[in-house]
């Protein structure tokens, strides 16, 4: 892998300023940049900024918000037709520390490798830096910070738009390494990027103050109807995906009811979502 043979896309939703100093951090080790918006209305002025930070990219609008999955796949789409091998994928709101992931990883050959990731920092999420250096296999990443291999890409028909947001990386890891693809993750953390809103609330017990990450209700629905999608779609071959994303339904329930102050709005949303997914309505959430 070098610059020469790698692209990126951002995706985009009603970005603010910080978009702008977040593409700083990578636009010189790609070739190419693909900016996909999914905003309503996009912000002409921002927009202008982040086009003119290099002459290596270009923007490509939406009109309006058609998820991460459509949005991705669009940027592959370009990528591939331009010819690219690698694709990095971001979100607006994840940057670098510094170059150190894009040093490990160019010059280096990847034969039978989906996708090699940055591994990520958050407030919610701080992993221990290792005295390792090599690249780690694991089995799920998140989509921001990835290097996409387009083959694999192309093999795999790309990412389910019908997900929207929620799941789409867990899904595409789980067919990746279904079809022989490794995923590889750097050991140490070269990626920051945002998990939600924090909050700071009491412990329902010791009433210690932590911080806690809280999305908004329309992104709950996304999780616990895409959840149950995958429970469904993964029970019999990777019981013990279903069993974690079990587990991570139970711990967004109990956060609802220990922790939101609106919790009415928050179960009215996840019983649409259970609703929904009984029904087998995916997509965008229309009520």
């Amino acid at each position: 892998m070098t610059k020469d043979n790698l692209a990126g896309v951002i995706v985009l939703y009603n970005p603010d300023s910080s978009t702008v100093t977040n593409i700083a951090t990578f636009i010189n080790f790609l070739s190419h940049l693909y900016v996909v918006d999914n905003s309503p209305m996009p912000d002409t002025v921002l927009i202008d900024a982040i086009t003119s930070i290099s002459a290596n990219i270009s923007y490509h609008p939406f009109g309006e918000n058609l998820g991460i999955a459509r949005a991705l796949n669009q940027g592959c789409s370009l990528a591939a037709r331009d010819g690219y091998k690698w694709i990095l994928t971001m979100d607006q709101d994840s940057y670098f520390e510094s170059s150190a992931f894009f040093n490990q990883v160019f010059n280096n050959d990847y034969p039978d490798t989906a996708i090699i990731a940055a591994s990520y920092n958050t407030i919610h999420f701080k992993p221990r830096p290792s005295a390792y250096t090599g690249l780690l296999e694991v089995d799920y990443v998140i989509t921001s910070g990835n290097m996409l291999n387009i083959t694999a890409w192309q093999m795999l028909n790309g990412f389910i738009d019908e997900l929207f947001i929620d799941e789409v990386d867990n899904e595409f890891c789980i067919r990746a390494r279904n079809k022989g693809f490794k995923i590889l993750v750097t050991s140490n953390v070269h990626l920051l990027h945002k998990l939600g809103e924090g909050i700071t609330v009491k412990h329902f017990l010791t009433r210690n103050t932590f911080v806690l990450s809280k999305h908004p209700p329309l992104r709950v629905y996304y999780v616990v109807r895409n959840n149950l999608y995958m429970w469904r779609k993964f029970r019999f071959s990777n019981f013990g995906f279903v069993a974690n994303r079990v587990r991570n339904i139970v711990a967004l329930v109990s956060k609802v009811v220990l922790y939101f102050p609106d919790k009415k709005v928050y179960f009215r949303y996840i019983g649409m979502a259970i609703k929904d997914s009984l029904k087998g309505k995916y997509g965008k959430f229309s009520n």
